[in-house]
């Protein structure tokens, strides 16, 4: 079997935009990938482009993906980032979908699996504008059959609802997008001084969300690394008895702070400390600081940002050698989760599967999909999928109708 061409192309997915790619071959099988880089879109298609070729896949094999992984991370003067191995990613897991198709088998058949008989998933709620809207927002995710779910920092977030350069707007509630503005600026960094009100607000929320919902839904709080050591440290007590994990509290490159974090965390009964989305590789060995020195309880790397399978299977092993669990990164695509659905399926320490989870990207893996069933939560469950390959079909002319889009974010 030969690679005839690779090719890949943005889609327009309502807030942000999907890198499809597609590897064709010789033998008539097609191979399928999505990754997400947001702001670097343009950057990986071109980098998927550029590895195509400059390493010369044009002719090769594709049933080969380790040894293509290699050739396309090794052949490079420069140590290389996450949009670089974005795009490695992408053709990785397309040459994936190609083995599986060809044998007709799903991807984890290939690492041993199938390790869960079901997938626990979790999906995304808006903080919104109030913690009544909050609380409200929580039950319209309990109503669906999730009992997991997480937000945004509140205040900092998701009290904004525009997202599109032309001036497009999301309804929050529907969209379940809620990294849009809040009252802090997205300039402000972590090193500035912020009034302690805004805690204290914060922790309205989660208050308010507690005393509607008691402990009938598990609530994490992603904070997009937007916290200093100390201001962390403040949120951590205000929120010790509310919420069940804290993401992303820190800065990734401070590791050292997310250890005392987590430490601190352990010390008063406090919540579990996630982390690991910006991981590149098991080549990034300051990020794999986090597992190794065990920093935090739950490691979040992304499928697509990673490597691809290989890549994954391998941080997997590593976070399993320091009893640290996984759950993987996630707020994209319908591809993205039938990628994250086949890595959760031949990994030994999987926690729990991110998804948005709610109806208008279920009615986006409808449109984008053959059959969206495969990768829909049932009761906050889905089923290891059991088709070849990514065990999905792309819906091609649907990929027509949603050409790329400018999205910005105003806020990190």
């Amino acid at each position: 079997m030969k690679i005839t061409a690779i090719d890949a192309r943005l889609i327009d997915a309502n807030f942000r935009n999907l890198i499809i790619t597609q590897i064709h071959t010789d033998q008539g099988i097609t191979g399928v990938s999505e990754v997400v880089t947001k702001r670097f879109d343009d950057a990986t298609l071109k980098g998927i482009e550029n590895l195509t070729t400059n390493i010369g896949l044009i002719g090769k094999d594709p049933r080969q993906p380790a040894l293509h992984f290699e050739r396309m991370y090794r052949d490079n003067q420069w140590t290389i980032g996450s949009v670089a191995v974005s795009a490695i990613s992408a053709i990785e897991m397309a040459m994936w979908d190609i083995k599986g198709k060809e044998i007709g088998k799903p991807i984890y058949e290939f690492f041993g699996g199938p390790t869960f008989e079901k997938i626990p998933v979790y999906c995304h709620v808006p903080g919104g504008n109030s913690p009544e809207e909050f609380a409200d927002n929580i039950a319209d995710a309990k109503s669906r059959g999730y009992r997991v779910c997480k937000t945004t920092l509140p205040v900092f977030y998701g009290q904004s609802k525009k997202v599109s350069e032309d001036g497009a707007k999301y309804d929050a509630k529907g969209a379940a997008y809620s990294g849009t503005k809040g009252k802090v600026d997205g300039s402000h960094n972590e090193h500035q001084w912020i009034d302690n009100s805004i805690i204290k607000e914060i922790v309205s929320y989660f208050e308010k969300a507690r005393a509607v919902h008691g402990d009938s839904m598990e609530i994490w709080v992603d904070c997009h690394a937007r916290l200093s050591g100390a201001t962390a440290q403040k949120l951590l007590h205000g929120l010790k008895d509310l919420v069940d994990l804290i993401e992303e509290p820190l800065p990734p490159e401070d590791i050292q702070g997310l250890k005392t974090l987590h430490d601190a965390s352990y010390a008063c009964g406090g919540p579990k400390i996630g982390a690991g989305e910006r991981t590149a590789t098991i080549y990034d060995r300051n990020m794999l600081r986090m597992v190794t020195e065990q920093a935090v309880d739950i490691f979040q790397p992304d499928l697509g940002n990673s490597g691809g399978f290989g890549q994954f299977h391998e941080l997997a092993g590593i976070a399993a050698a320091h009893n640290v669990a996984l759950a993987p990164h996630n707020p994209n695509g319908p591809l993205s989760v039938a990628q994250g659905l086949q890595a959760m399926c031949f990994i030994r320490n999987g926690h729990i599967f991110e998804t948005v989870g709610n109806p208008s990207e279920a009615e986006l893996a409808a449109e984008l999909l053959v059959d969206p069933e495969p990768i829909l939560s049932k009761d906050g469950y889905i089923a290891p999928p059991t088709g070849p390959g990514l065990g999905v079909e792309l819906n091609l002319e649907a990929l027509e109708r949603r050409p790329f889009k400018r999205y910005y974010q105003t806020t990190r």
